[in-house]
């Protein structure tokens, strides 16, 4: 497992047998719509409007060594309750890749990595939240290992997802109450 961060968003990274090719806010044309036949290929949910947006988002394309697009990491700006403004970091892998160890985690590491020392063209967001809309992410052994790794439980969306957040000045580091957590109320905030 590489824990190296890219100094810059034109260097890609290595995890296993894979490549974190970075994008972030310079994805093209060709690289969208190979995001979008992903997620539709692979039945992740995203469609229409929505689907356009993220594509637009991508911070890492997680490539096989074959280059085969095998996962997307992308974020949102997002702005709680309290005015804060964080990434909302989303990942989707191919079921298949799903299986390799830590590779999730590895991805969500590394761009949270990223991100920490990126500076924002917009706003510089304060930090990232996780939101794991999939139930398998909320088991005791995954919560264990997001705490390993240095993330922050901040409890639960009316929906019922875990929410898990890093803090990037750690002398900011403070917890949050789940309803200010309210990410569909907030709304993203450019």
């Amino acid at each position: 497992m590489t824990t190296a961060t890219p100094e810059s968003a034109s260097e890609n990274l290595h995890i296993k047998d894979y490549v974190l090719e970075n994008v972030y806010l310079r994805t093209t044309e060709a690289q969208r719509s190979e995001i979008l036949a992903f997620w539709r290929d692979e039945g992740a949910g995203l469609e229409g409007a929505d689907a356009q947006r993220s594509s637009h988002e991508a911070v890492f394309l997680v490539r096989t060594h074959s280059g085969e697009l095998a996962g997307v990491s992308n974020v949102a700006l997002v702005r709680l309750k309290d005015g804060r403004r964080f990434y909302s970091m989303s990942l989707f892998l191919r079921k298949r890749d799903q299986a390799i160890p830590y590779l999730g985690i590895s991805v969500c590491d590394a761009t949270r990595d990223f991100l920490r020392k990126f500076k924002h063209p917009v706003a510089q967001p304060v930090g990232v939240l996780n939101v794991n809309e999939n139930a398998r992410l909320m088991r005791p052994g995954v919560r264990k290992l997001f705490r390993r790794h240095g993330y922050q439980y901040w409890g639960q969306t009316a929906r019922g997802e875990d929410v898990w957040a890093t803090v990037f000045d750690e002398a900011k580091q403070v917890t949050t109450s789940p309803s200010a957590i309210d990410l569909g109320v907030a709304g993203n905030g450019g």
